[in-house]
């Protein structure tokens, strides 16, 4: 029981850090508050039985990325053919209230297997998990985030200006634009920063939504 309550944590542990991989930043160390009494505690290491995991590719999770992963010819199917094209028709797809337009705009299914799973660290075996456990929770949020945009910032004609806070990371396949913010104006004259869409996946001259807030 122990044992599967342990991989069953670690696939959560797993799952979560791979979808806040374009998100972590070092952070200021918070202010020290009085130690509270050490408490021993048992570690799994020294229950009857215990194998240690062999992870040959460690390494992977301090470098954010898998170096053994093979190369692709797949393509990004739609997208856009620049980052500010995507900032543009993801404006259009607002203003015609359509998230069913905004979520062809997002990765696919197949192209996150094939493409972008492949190279993040949580897909070495010694985690366990499939690609699969990590689109579940990936396509639910693109799927929020992308209705809830229409619901908040729908109906309005924009003018796209431009993507903020671009900070990109380099894979072997392709790269993710992140920390986005898109700024627009919209009907009324206002300026509009949206950011909800937070992270862009680049490939071969396409860029997609990889990303958002739900």
């Amino acid at each position: 029981m122990r044992t599967h309550s342990l991989a069953a944590a670690r696939r959560v542990f797993a799952i979560a850090a791979l979808l806040l991989l374009p998100l972590i930043f070092a952070r200021g160390t918070p202010a020290q508050e009085p130690s509270a009494p050490a408490v021993r505690r048992s570690s799994v290491a020294n229950s009857p039985g215990y194998i240690p995991l062999v992870d040959p590719e460690s390494m992977s999770v301090v470098i954010g990325r898998r170096l053994n992963a093979p190369l692709v010819s797949k393509p990004f199917r739609f997208g856009a053919p620049t980052l500010d094209s995507l900032g543009r028709k993801v404006c259009r797809g607002l203003h015609l209230e359509s998230r069913d337009s905004l979520m062809r705009l997002c990765v696919t299914d197949d192209e996150f297997r094939e493409i972008l799973w492949p190279e993040f660290p949580q897909s070495r075996p010694v985690t366990g998990l499939t690609w699969g456990d990590a689109w579940t929770i990936l396509w639910a949020r693109l799927h929020a985030g992308c209705s809830h945009a229409v619901r908040d910032y729908g109906g309005h004609w924009y003018q796209f200006l431009r993507f903020e806070g671009d900070t990109i990371s380099n894979y072997k396949n392709f790269k993710l634009h992140a920390r986005l913010v898109l700024v627009a104006r919209d009907d009324e004259g206002n300026t509009v920063r949206m950011k909800w869409l937070r992270t862009v996946a680049e490939r071969k001259g396409a860029f997609k939504i990889y990303s958002t807030e739900d």
